[in-house]
């Protein structure tokens, strides 16, 4: 017996409202090493709390720790400030690539 398109139509339907019910509860961890330097660049400032800069970017706490390391590694920000109060400070380079990666 052959089935009806609609009842194919319906289960195309339900199967793809549940692919998109589970994207939606998965966690949000955009953001980027780039996006990082922007958000500093975009405050104004050449430094940045990393509390306020972990809540603006949008990351997962790993996701950020990892960004910040490789951003560090690359010359492109310097941690200062005491243990629970460290701020994130654009170099010169790093304003330099915040500059580049700018929409113009």
């Amino acid at each position: 017996m052959a089935q009806s398109k609609a009842d194919s139509f319906t289960a195309y339907l339900e199967a793809k409202l549940g692919r998109q019910k589970e994207r939606q509860a998965q966690p949000v961890t955009g953001g980027t090493p780039l996006s990082i330097l922007g958000i500093i660049a975009a405050s104004g400032a050449d430094s940045m709390p990393l509390a306020d800069l972990l809540a603006s970017s949008g990351m997962n706490f790993t996701s950020f720790a990892e960004s910040i390391k490789r951003l560090q590694d690359s010359d492109y920000i310097v941690i200062t400030g005491a243990p629970g109060g460290e701020s994130a400070e654009l170099t010169k380079l790093g304003n330099e690539v915040a500059a580049l990666a700018r929409p113009a």
